[in-house]
């Protein structure tokens, strides 16, 4: 269990660093309300737009409009499709925010420059850089924000473009006394943007600051509750251990008891007594198995037919007091693995299909070669089957349909065949009953570090 905490504690380590993985994933649905949220604040800057286009005679800042409002509605509506069917990575997200600053800052250019109605909307776009962007990205885009501002007022107090600004707006370049509030105001907007991108800095390492916190915090109770976990495994493990002692002598006991007692109400108490007590092992046994760490492959060859037929032999006597044929069909099936551990599956597997079966059935032990150079076997019976609404979950410890069972037993046996690089699965058959196969590889994989 020691083994199966740090195990569990390498997990949680293992790939990117888990803050950023959470942070990505927060991001990414983020990101995702703002593709949406961006579509409707589409609908009204193409209405302001159109009425610019239709009101202002300057064919070029007609065209430039257009064009620009054209290919940024087109990439936004096929980004927001992308996002849908996949998810967004951070080279979409970096294009998305790179591409809406430059669209802002060409709409400001065609609607006026330094005095367009569009240009204070590089204050929220400077938010997104900062919360969302990674790589040289995050700072170019204030970058081209501030450098923006600054070529557009000095376009507008050069008077370079005579109809830059809005005709709607009293149109004519700015001269004079003009050009002193074109850059004051650009240099006003400069530091705003500057500040909202520290800010946004500032509010992102906060947010990862206290994130990693709070994951170093939980990382830390869970580990303490691992340890202590696996020191109550490892301690009701010892206390299961000597247990089995004295309920061998309590059976021993009971059969001398029987042994000296004339049959009667006496001796039928005393096999009752016997069988409890059988069970009461069987039980210890099951958790002794579960609670021991997986000790390592004493690996040799293995004739899965062989060791079925041992196996089908041992139950031989209880399929016959229940009325059960029990059969093994197959052969030529060999792996190489720790015979004591299979034989210890397939006891549980033909187990399970004994106890399920009703009398008049029929038990199957079916050996094959597989095609990989491994062997399947497979243990068939007609009994009740096990409940679909299971589905994986039997083989989770203390889950199981019998009315005595411990709920180990899958558990033990899946370990085992996965501890080979193999795999135990149950599925239901067509006419009834329950189809548990065991797949093995020819040879176990060699353990990792």
């Amino acid at each position: 269990m020691r083994a199966a905490a740090t195990l569990a504690r390498r997990r949680v380590g293992s790939g990117p660093p888990l803050p950023e993985r959470i942070q990505r994933e927060e991001f990414s649905r983020l990101f995702g309300r703002l593709l949406t949220f961006r579509l409707w604040v589409l609908l009204p800057v193409l209405l302001l737009v159109g009425w610019v286009v239709w009101i202002d005679p300057s064919p070029w800042r007609r065209a430039v409009l257009l064009a620009a409002l054209v290919a940024v509605s087109i990439f936004f509506v096929r980004e927001l499709l992308a996002f849908r069917a996949g998810g967004a990575g951070q080279r979409s997200v970096n294009r998305n925010v790179l591409l809406a600053t430059f669209g802002q800052v060409v709409v400001s250019f065609a609607t006026g420059g330094i005095d367009s109605p569009f240009l204070p909307a590089a204050l929220v776009l400077a938010v997104i850089p900062a919360m969302l962007v990674e790589g040289p990205v995050r700072w170019l885009i204030p970058a081209m924000q501030i450098s923006g501002v600054l070529t557009l007022a000095a376009l507008g107090a050069s008077g370079a473009i005579p109809d830059l600004n809005l005709a709607a707006f009293g149109g004519g370049a700015r001269v004079g006394a003009g050009t002193a509030y074109l850059w004051a105001d650009a240099a006003l907007l400069c530091l705003m943007l500057a500040g909202v991108h520290a800010l946004g800095n500032g509010l992102r390492h906060a947010y990862q600051a206290v994130l990693r916190r709070q994951l170093a915090a939980q990382e830390d109770a869970l580990r303490a509750h691992q340890e202590r976990a696996a020191e109550l495994v490892e301690l009701s493990g010892e206390i299961a251990h000597e247990l089995k002692n004295p309920l061998a002598s309590v059976k021993a006991l009971a059969g001398l008891l029987r042994q000296q007692l004339p049959d009667g109400k006496g001796a039928e108490r005393l096999e009752v007594l016997r069988h409890e007590v059988d069970r009461m092992q069987s039980v210890l046994e099951d958790f002794l198995n579960f609670s021991r760490p997986l000790v390592p492959l004493s690996v040799d060859a293995c004739d899965l037919a062989a060791l079925c037929q041992e196996v089908a032999a041992l139950h031989e006597g209880v399929a016959s007091e229940r009325g059960l044929e029990l059969s093994v069909e197959g052969d030529g099936a060999s792996v190489r693995g720790d015979r004591r551990k299979l034989k210890q599956v397939l006891i549980n597997l033909v187990q399970n299909a004994v106890e399920a079966s009703a009398p008049g059935g029929e038990v199957v032990l079916e050996v094959a070669p597989a095609a990989d150079g491994g062997a399947r076997v497979r243990v068939l019976d007609r009994g009740a089957g096990v409940d679909p609404a299971l589905g994986d979950a039997v083989f989770h410890p203390g889950v199981t349909s019998k009315a005595k069972g411990s709920g180990l037993g899958l558990t033990v046996a899946r370990a085992i065949a996965r501890q080979h690089g193999g795999d135990l699965a149950l599925a239901p058959r067509p006419d009834g009953g329950t189809a548990a196969e065991l797949v093995l590889p020819a040879r176990p994989a060699a353990p990792g570090p």
